[in-house]
Parts: C-alpha cells; sequence; structure tokens
C-alpha cells in the first residue's frame, strides 16, 4: 500500500516485480510452492496466500495510484499532511470498497485453488477432509454413488458463490456509505 504512494525507482522495480510475478498462473505458483515445501493442509494454504499476494498487491497498487491524482489528495498534501495521514485519511476510506472485494474474491480463488491442489493429491492429506480430496476420492465411484461426488461439489459451489455475494454486498454497502 504504502509502495503505491511513492514514486521513484522504487515504485518502478516494484512495479516490474509484480509484473513478472503476474505473468506465473497463482495455481501453477502453488503447486510449485507445495513441491518445495511438502504436501499438508498447511503448506498447501501458505502456498496459495503467497501465490495470490502479487494480485492483491497489484489491486491495491493501481487503486493508491488512482486516488493520489486526485485533486482532494493535492489539497490535502498542500493542507501540510503527512504521509501517514494522507493514507489514513484521503486514500484508505476511498479504496476501502476495492480492497474488500478483491480480499473476498482473493477468498473464493484460494477455496478453489486448495480443493483443485487437494483434488490432485497434493493438498490435504488422508485423514483430514477436504473437499478436492473428496472429490477425487469420490470421482472412481461416480457411477454407483454420484452423491460421493455431487455433495462435496455442490458445497465447493455455493461456498465460493457465498463468499462473492458477501464480497458485492460489502462493497455496495461501503460505497453507499452504510458501513
Amino acid at each position: 500500500v504504502f509502495s503505491g504512494m511513492s514514486h521513484g525507482l522504487k515504485s518502478s522495480i516494484l512495479n516490474h516485480i509484480l509484473d513478472a510475478s503476474l505473468a506465473i498462473p497463482s495455481l501453477l505458483l502453488a503447486i510449485v510452492l507445495v513441491a518445495i515445501s511438502g504436501t499438508g493442509l498447511t503448506n498447501v494454504m501458505i502456498a496459495v496466500g503467497v501465490a495470490l499476494t502479487p494480485q492483491f498487491m497489484r489491486a491495491t497498487h493501481n487503486a493508491v495510484h488512482h486516488e493520489l491524482s486526485k485533486e482532494y489528495v493535492t489539497a490535502t498534501k498542500l493542507d501540510g499532511a503527512n504521509k501517514f495521514q494522507i493514507f489514513f485519511y484521503s486514500i484508505l476510506p476511498n479504496i476501502l470498497d476495492a480492497l474488500v472485494i478483491q480480499i473476498t474474491l482473493a477468498i473464493s480463488v484460494a477455496i478453489i485453488d486448495i480443493a483443485t491442489l487437494g483434488f490432485l493429491k497434493i493438498g490435504a492429506q488422508s485423514p483430514l477432509s477436504e473437499w478436492g480430496a473428496m472429490l477425487a476420492d469420490g470421482l472412481d465411484l461416480i457411477f454407483i454413488a454420484p452423491w460421493n461426488v455431487a455433495f462435496p461439489g455442490l458445497v465447493l459451489f455455493f461456498s465460493v458463490l457465498s463468499i462473492n455475494m458477501i464480497g458485492y454486498g460489502l462493497q455496495r454497502a461501503l460505497k453507499e456509505g452504510i458501513g
């Protein structure tokens, strides 16, 4: 967030690093990180979090840069405010709705990525129940007992859908000033 407020060499280097990291799909990066760190739910969650961080950083960086070009930020600077005051009183309230939707979308993508890694058998291990692993285990029995695949798939679908709907509702509430 604070790098979005800076200009010059640091901001340029960060932009190039983010551009390079965004060229790699988050699921592929998570697979590589899990291959390096080992399987297990904790390693998978850390890998997915690290893999999704560049997307979140880019969206936040762009939102901060967009707000910095507005006239009220210039007026706040001319009023003598320091960078922290500008950020907390001028920029953060105006990018909060974008951050909320980005966080909820990242949670949805993380759920899908974790389920995908579980389906590929590199996620949570056998004693733990995980939706992707349940889908993979039920795949052999799909013609005999289709509910073994249907229920975990439906729960996964409705979980992601509900998180996205909550995010859009929070964004609308923040834009209308209810929150």
